[in-house]
This record gives structure tokens, sequence and C-alpha cells, in this order.
């Protein structure tokens, strides 16, 4: 008997032995976006490296029925095996999941990478206490803003009604003057078509997955920060192997962090190439007065400390590790 993987899709296909474990992998974004890419990549690296011992089987669009931050839940309830879930949608389980969203902390795919790094054995602690196992991350590019003008000065923000994506967008947006409002991705084209807002906070591959050059004529490079999406999977499943596909899986996690970075970097340079083709104009941060940015990074100072207070040591410790090894 054999069983067949489904890996992005549909678009390969694999017969497995019937005895071969089994990961179905929830995403509430589709595999267009880096996270299903990231996921489509490493269920190809477990497929050639452990063979039939086990399967990764990629569903993406949130095609089981869960958001990003119900995949928590499902995967601790065994309700999927495994998930590629946005880190920073899951702040009400801990707020050190928080630290990938913090403003102006890591400001360059480097940092970020340097961060997760830093980061990761403390998030894989959370995971363990909810009987989950932590794999690897993907980072979003890093975050701008698309408007219908350029926003380099604390003026261009007064008032602005802008799309933020967590808490602490919102209170940093709205600290800088802006009116923020926190909407969901699917929410955002009827929120542009209908006037609703003016601006999105989010990064420059959105332009192309939302035609926004329809709406908006600027993109604003401000590297405000590099949301992670992370892959887990219960710690019953992830048991289920040998200790030496264990070891394999380790070794293709620690690849599969390689070719994420690499892939969101790719990202940055064909989104400002579409946005060019569409006559958009891009604003990169070498051009945007250091003004600007103090007068933001004044506006995300208290965020970023209101999180080291909720973290505690773990925070501090995170940060001041992560500042030391970039100096």
């Amino acid at each position: 008997m054999t069983t067949g993987a489904v890996m992005g899709g549909g678009l390969h296909k694999f017969a497995f032995a019937a005895d071969t474990i089994r990961w179905d992998m929830a995403d509430e974004y589709t595999e267009a976006n880096l996270s299903g890419k990231a996921a489509i990549n490493f269920a190809k690296l477990v497929s050639e490296r452990l063979g039939d011992r086990l399967a990764v089987q990629y569903h993406g669009g949130g095609t089981l029925g869960y958001k990003s931050a119900e995949q928590f839940d499902a995967v601790e309830d065994r309700a999927v095996q495994s998930a590629v879930t946005v880190l920073t949608q899951l702040g009400g389980v801990d707020p050190l999941f928080e630290l990938s969203s913090l403003p102006f902390v890591a400001q360059t795919p480097d940092e970020a990478l340097l961060l997760w790094q830093i980061a990761k054995p403390e998030y894989a602690k959370v995971f363990a206490d909810y009987d989950q196992v932590l794999l690897w991350a993907v980072p979003s590019p890093p975050s701008g803003i698309h408007a219908k003008m350029p926003i380099t000065s604390p003026e261009a923000l007064k008032g602005l009604r802008i799309r933020s994506y967590d808490a602490n967008s919102t209170r940093t947006l709205a600290a800088a003057g802006a009116a923020p409002l926190q909407i969901a991705w699917s929410d955002l084209t009827p929120q542009l078509s209908t006037g609703g807002i003016d601006a999105l906070l989010t990064s420059g591959e959105s332009a192309e997955k939302l035609t926004l050059w329809d709406y908006v004529s600027d993109f604003t490079e401000l590297n405000y920060a590099m949301a992670l999406s992370v892959a887990h999977v219960h710690k019953d499943d992830y048991d289920a192997l040998s200790d030496e596909d264990k070891a394999a899986l380790e070794q293709i996690c620690a690849e599969c962090d390689k070719y994420n970075w690499d892939l969101m970097r790719a990202s940055i340079d064909h989104a400002y190439e579409v946005m060019d083709d569409n006559g958009m104009t891009v604003t990169h941060a070498d051009a945007v007065p250091q003004d600007m940015f103090d007068f933001l990074q004044q506006a995300a100072d208290p965020v970023v400390q209101n999180w080291v207070e909720a973290t505690g040591d773990r925070g501090h410790a995170i940060l001041d590790a992560f500042r030391s090894a970039k100096s």
C-alpha cells in the first residue's frame, strides 16, 4: 500500500510507504508567498534526505481553515501536525514572540538573521512548553510605507490613515502622529478601494500581490522591521522520528534558514523592479533624512521598552547579546 504526499498545492506528488510518518503543514498564506516557498523547499529537502520515512504535505492559502493566530493551538491540539505561523500573531501566547516586529531593532537582513539565531533558543523553550518543536524561520522583507507621496518627514505622517499589522506598529505609528488601523491582509484591497485607508505599512513585495499601483504612487523604504514566520511541529510527531532522522532534520532546518534569508533578499530587488515597472516611485532609505529616522526612533522607543519590561530578563539578555554581536 502507498499513500500520496502532495507538496505545493498539488504541484508535486510522490508515493510513500504505508508506514511513512506524515506531517500536514498549515499556512494561512499561499505558496506564492515567502512562507509557502520556504515550506515547499523544506518538504523537498525532507523527501530527498529522509526518503519515505517522513513526508511533509504543505497546505497553503488557509485551506485547512486556520489563520496564523489559530495555528499554534491547532498544532498543540494535534488538529494538524505542523504549521508555518506568523510569529508576531502569537504575542498573546508570550510577548517574546513580538521581538521580530519591534521597530528599528534589526534594520538589515543580516541583522534579522543574527537576531533570530540569538533568540531561537528562547523561542524554542516557549514552544516546548506547549508540546511543540520549533524548526526554522522565514523573514518578511523589510517594512516600509506605501502611500500617495514619499513619507520623508513627520508632517507626511500627521493624521495619515495607515494600515498597521500588529500592536507594536499600531502604537509606533500613533506615537508618530498617524492614524493607524490594524487591518488583516484579506481586508486591505476593500479598504484601499473605498478610501478607508490611504497608506500601508508593509513590505515592498506587497505592491505586486495587491497591485498597489492602482491605489498609491510611492513606496518609502524605512527598514522598519522584518517579522518572522516560523515552522513548528507537535512534539509527539517529531518524537516519532528516529534519532538519525532527527539529526538529519536539524541539518535541513539549518539549511532552510540560509535558503529563506536568500529568498527574502531576492524578493526585495524583485519588488523594487516590479514597482518601477508599474510607475511607482521608490524612495530608498539613504534618501530619507536622518531627522525622519530619529523622529521614528523616538516614537518607537516606548514600544521597545514596554516589550523589554514584558519579557523581563529574557528580553534584556536577547537585546544585550544582539547589540554586542552586531557591534
